[in-house]
């Protein structure tokens, strides 16, 4: 019943269409495809985010909203000319269709090879064939048969077929297009839908799957491939490019020679889609099964977070090698944007408004360097930019992975939350609890490539008087927080320690400060260590490039002394498999006694055995013990986190 109405309203319609002028035709089909774009809110969605994928970091938010409503107008205009066939013949040719290289195309034809004409997608694909039969060279073309509605599918087929197209349908259509092609009829095939059982090759800068059949059909039977691609130039005005033949060589392999023609194909197929982006079918989902995946790191601009985000891209390539990642920092308007954003990322519902939220709270260089992104997982590290995680994963259907505590937004809110185990979260399958700060593991290689950097860094000093193979002690001072202060005293009682290793063990020592040591400490290092020959580099956070260098401390040493309130510092040191001797800043008094969260996270440590917790009397005396037992530490087990990470993908 359904199908009979259908294909009534359809003939009616048609109707109409044929009387019509075909600009008043292909107008009202711009309009159909508008109402389309609004109604298929999903799809519009999927085909903005294949454009984002496709063409990432290059369209704004506006432009690739206006590209995909071009191409519903597109489409809508594609139907009703095709509910026009009956009155499309070669005078309409002529006057609204342009062939460019219709040469080829007789060339081809008379050569008495057989001929695919292979095209995708783009602009109304379906004139593509009927050209072809206009200009009186029937074809023989490859249709997925639809089975809702048979009546209005065998009616829009006998359009085509009164044109001189012959339609065979997909499952047991090879043993037909062999029979066509041996018989020298012309075969076209669409060739740019995905298939599970296709080929991946580069398809803008992303492995596509494509399908092997047409190019196994022209290698087999050594036909000659015509790609050719159609453009609507405006209103029912087209023109019909036909590109350079060519053939997948006989004397190749058919794997070999049919990766050549799939690669050939999507280049040139390609090419065509980025002149006129918004004539392609982008709401295929094209890259559904590729192997490739784009991870999106959000930066607060503290250097420690964005290590700690680097390092979960580093788990995630190794369970996905074709993985590529981007780093976007972020930055509100104001403290009352923030707040906002933080209101809206735990109040509205997931996916409702996102976009415009990001584009009135943030910065404006940060919202557009944001939302012309795409990725598959976004990551951060750190509370601040946690509503921006939350938002633009769910606005781009993305996995969200939130390292420490996102608190005050709720944990389900994200994919994955990577937290220390100090900050005792509720326990969750969301939620994966580590040691201390998330680290990468470097490798041998990258721990010698670290090293090899750090020795070239313009305050590295080489004592001519020491042979080189001297012990190495790293010093990695922390700074002040609301529970420890860092004091002038301190910081002399661990200079006098430090030395003191160096000259009992004959060593030297590499230190370094961060962004929270006082001027006071700082300046005492630099007096004290600066120009001490024991000391070959004394890096001030304040004044020095420090970015990169923390690995090639860690790769020098051969033990590590760390200030307790440093969580990272603790964590990359432990990571680094040497030893770890960590000396816990004094407490400020004002505060009642109580264990910190700093305390719980090296007691758990030092119960493992992975770091050394000592009064500072004890630094060097610990060091020298360390040295003489020469023990590295056990890799660092990160199997739960990657398996997590796994999971995403």
């Amino acid at each position: 019943m359904i199908d009979s109405l259908a294909c009534a309203l359809v003939k009616l319609l048609g109707a109409v269409l044929c009387a019509l002028p075909p600009a008043a035709a292909v107008w009202l089909g711009g309009c159909a495809g508008t109402m389309a774009s609004w109604l298929q809110a999903k799809r519009t969605r999927t085909g903005l985010l294949n454009l984002r994928a496709a063409l990432d970091g290059q369209l704004s938010p506006a432009e690739g909203r206006r590209i995909i409503r071009r191409c519903y107008q597109q489409l809508g205009a594609g139907v009703f000319e095709l509910l026009r066939l009956p009155v499309i013949d070669r005078a309409y040719l002529n006057r609204y269709i342009i062939v460019d290289g219709v040469e080829r195309l007789a060339s081809a034809a008379v050569s008495g090879r057989p001929i695919i004409l292979l095209t995708g997608h783009l602009g109304n694909w379906e004139l593509s064939s009927i050209v072809a039969a206009l200009l009186g060279y029937p074809i023989v073309v490859l249709a997925r048969a639809q089975e809702k509605l048979p009546k209005l599918y065998r009616l829009l087929v006998s359009y085509r077929q009164s044109k001189g197209c012959r339609v065979v349908h997909k499952g047991g259509a090879m043993r037909r297009l062999i029979a066509a092609l041996e018989q020298r009829q012309m075969v076209g095939i669409v060739a740019d839908q995905a298939s599970r059982q296709g080929l991946a090759v580069d398809f803008f800068g992303r492995p596509a799957l494509f399908a092997t059949g047409p190019f196994a059909l022209a290698h087999s039977k050594q036909a000659l491939i015509l790609p050719a691609f159609i453009h609507r130039l405006r209103g029912p005005f087209h023109r019909l490019a036909i590109e350079r033949p060519f053939e997948l060589p006989a004397d190749q392999p058919e794997a070999q020679a049919v990766r050549q023609g799939i690669e050939r194909f999507a280049a040139l197929l390609a090419e065509q889609i980025t002149r006129q982006p918004a004539q392609w079918l982008w709401m295929h989902k094209r890259w559904k099964h590729t192997a490739a995946r784009r991870v999106l790191v959000l930066s607060d601009g503290k250097a420690g977070h964005v290590k700690q985000s680097l390092a979960v891209v580093e788990l995630l390539r190794r369970r996905c090698p074709q993985l590529s990642s981007h780093t976007v920092e972020i930055r509100y308007r104001s403290r009352f944007a923030r707040g906002a954003a933080l209101l809206w990322s735990r109040l509205a519902p997931a996916g409702w408004a996102g976009e415009q939220c990001l584009r009135w709270t943030l910065a404006p260089t940060s919202a557009s360097a944001l939302l012309a992104r795409y990725a598959d997982v976004v990551v951060s590290c750190g509370a601040s930019v946690a509503p921006v995680n939350v938002l633009w994963a769910a606005d781009n259907r993305a996995r969200s992975v939130v390292l420490m505590n996102p608190s005050p937004l709720p944990l389900r809110r994200f994919d994955l939350v990577i937290a220390p185990r100090h900050d005792r979260l509720p326990r969750r399958r969301n939620v994966v609890e580590i040691a201390g700060a998330m680290t990468a593991a470097l490798s041998l290689q990258q721990q010698q490539e670290s090293v090899s950097r750090l020795q070239r860094h313009p305050k590295f000093r080489r004592n001519q008087t020491l042979a080189g193979q001297e012990p190495v002690i790293a010093l990695l001072v922390g700074g002040e927080t609301d529970d420890y202060l860092l004091t002038e005293e301190w910081m002399a009682a661990m200079i006098e320690q430090i030395l003191r290793a160096c000259e009992a063990a004959n060593g030297v020592c590499l230190a370094t400060t961060s962004r929270r040591t006082p001027a006071s400490a700082e300046r005492l290092l630099a007096d004290r260590l600066g120009a001490h020959p024991r000391c070959l580099l004394a890096l001030l956070a304040s004044r020095d490039a420090i970015n990169g260098t923390m690995e090639g401390l860690l790769g020098s040493a051969d033990v590590v002394v760390a200030t307790g309130e440093s969580i990272s510092m603790v964590s990359e040191a432990r990571a680094s498999g040497r030893p770890v001797v960590v000396v816990e800043l004094p407490r400020r008094t004002a505060r009642l006694p109580r264990e910190t969260k700093h305390a719980r996270f090296l007691r758990d440590l030092s119960k493992e055995g992975a770091v050394h917790v000592v009064p500072i009397a004890e630094v060097s005396r610990t060091i020298h013990r360390l040295l003489g037992a020469g023990r590295c530490l056990a890799p660092l087990d990160q199997t739960a986190v990657g398996e997590a990470l796994a999971r995403l993908l």
